[in-house]
């Protein structure tokens, strides 16, 4: 039996750390807003170059096993290097892998660029994680007293759908992180995850429009 088995995105991260920059702020219909800018036609040099991993569900799965939790994560990759480093890092921070591995299918992938002031913009490959069906996942091996559920899109987010109501019959309790990508859709479409619910976590930015949906 889990504490807590995490649903969601599994990721290589790049960081790529330069002083070649410049941060601007502009206003628009959107509001004020800065912009990370770089010069165009030209090869910047980069301070450093770092490979990780990352992704909503791997990241906090980590983060919950090194507090003490029994931990398993469920996501989907492709089945070359980049799926071996994702479950390497897993298995260093004693997270059992329950990853979907596809040899038609590619890791997510992520570049990270770090620059003035550790200002961020991220480039994010989605790869398979917005792929993962319900019928690739093994039941029998979903013993666990809560569910942590990281955004997830597409396909994904139907199999995210059915877990819920997996949960809800199991007598699993869930944990429900929704991202300004599922904010920006209104609460109706993420209605059948809402109300089996126990705990929902919104950052700063995702604010949900109820007129949608």
């Amino acid at each position: 039996m889990y504490d807590v088995i995490t649903v969601g995105s599994s990721t290589v991260d790049v960081f790529a750390r330069t002083k070649f920059s410049e941060l601007i702020k502009i206003v628009d219909s959107k509001g004020e807003r800065d912009l990370l800018v770089y010069p165009t036609g030209s090869k910047l040099l980069i301070e450093e170059l770092e490979f990780t991993t990352g992704g909503g569900a791997t990241n906090t799965a980590v983060a919950l096993s090194r507090l003490g939790n029994k931990v398993a994560c469920i996501s989907k990759a492709g089945c070359g290097a980049n799926y071996q480093k994702i479950q390497r890092h897993l298995k260093k921070d004693k997270v059992d892998s329950l990853l979907v591995c596809n040899k038609n299918s590619r890791t997510g992938y992520s570049i990270i660029l770090d620059s003035l002031e550790h200002d961020r913009t991220i480039l994010a490959f989605k790869g398979s994680n917005n792929d993962l069906r319900f019928n690739e996942l093994n039941l029998k091996k979903l013993k666990t007293k809560w569910f942590y559920l990281s955004t997830m899109m597409g396909q994904s987010f139907k199999t995210l759908e059915k877990l819920a109501k997996f949960a809800e019959k199991n007598n699993i309790k869930i944990a429900f992180n929704a991202s300004q990508y599922l904010a920006e859709k209104g609460i109706n479409y993420s209605k059948e995850i809402l109300k089996r619910a126990d705990i929902f976590v919104l950052n700063r930015r995702s604010t949900f429009n109820d007129k949608k949906g």
